[in-house]
């Protein structure tokens, strides 16, 4: 049977792959200008070269190159008409609520690591190994059945499980000091917010962490993701509550003090304020959605 909406990027769960040289003029001048988004990217160069920038870092992409691209990155990139590969995106939601095969996509450190260096580059022994993922997940997509997103959702943790494989091995090579740029700062803010979120929720303890100014940490952040630190604390809390309401049977109270709260009264509020949404009527809707 088929299902034409599974990877549909206008639902909540997303997931889409396709050849870079299928880009059009539009997508490339759009890819030109700083933007970000809020999904994950990958962009396999299988042949020619293009150019990735952010804010403060610019490099180039040559052949075999594979580059990862966490969200809320504001980035662009120059892909020019003579490069072929694969382009995948998705978001935590295709990801995270299919819940027999969920690995939290920190686990991978291709999307963030200290020294943002999120790209590898393919040596030939894995290439093969690699296009044959991206192929069984394009002919999965072209012909696409109730089996489909599993199968999937398991191909793309085997492609990212590859290179993190490659990731790791040239890892292993010695280290010189991580720089302290802009990017760096940002990537070492996430892995703290990663590490304290459920007892520190407000910018200075963060700030103090990263030996800066609140003002000063809250400004970088909005230039580099273009939301301040706060609303990225108070992200990564709402999204762990929305995994929480989704896959366990934790009350509304049970999850505030799992988080960190102290009201369960104020939890609520904070959850509604924020979502549009009571923890029961998420609850209630995302069950329904994904079951």
């Amino acid at each position: 049977m088929k299902n034409p909406g599974l990877f549909d990027v206008g639902s909540e769960k997303i997931f889409t792959i396709r050849k870079i040289s299928d880009f059009n003029e539009e997508e490339l001048e759009h890819n030109l200008i700083p933007h970000l988004h809020d999904y994950y990217s990958i962009f396999w160069i299988e042949s020619g070269e293009a150019v990735h920038a952010t804010e403060f870092v610019e490099y180039s992409l040559k052949q075999d190159t594979i580059l990862f691209v966490p969200p809320g990155l504001k980035h662009r990139m120059y892909i020019d008409k003579s490069v072929t590969g694969t382009y995948i995106l998705f978001n935590e939601d295709f990801i995270r609520y299919n819940r027999k095969n969920h690995v939290p996509l920190k686990e991978y450190r291709l999307f963030n690591n200290p020294d943002f260096k999120s790209l590898i580059t393919v040596i030939p022994e894995r290439r093969g190994k690699l296009r044959n993922i991206t192929e069984l997940i394009l002919d999965e997509i072209q012909n696409s059945d109730d089996y489909s997103q599993d199968i999937v959702l398991n191909l793309l943790h085997l492609f990212l499980l590859e290179s993190r494989r490659i990731f790791d091995q040239k890892d292993q090579s010695p280290k010189e000091e991580p720089d302290s740029t802009p990017d760096a700062t940002i990537i070492k803010f996430k892995q703290l917010i990663e590490e304290n979120y459920t007892t520190q929720k407000s910018v200075t303890p963060y700030a103090e962490m990263l030996n800066m100014n609140p003002s000063c940490l809250n400004e970088l952040t909005k230039r580099t993701t273009g939301i301040t630190a706060g609303e990225l604390i108070r992200n990564r809390v709402i999204g762990e509550t929305k995994k929480l309401l989704y896959s366990s049977s934790l009350s509304g109270k049970e999850i505030a003090f799992e988080l960190g709260f102290d009201d369960p009264a104020y939890f609520s509020r904070f959850f509604r304020k924020y979502t549009g949404l009571t923890l029961k009527e998420f609850r209630d809707q995302s069950r329904k959605k994904y079951h």
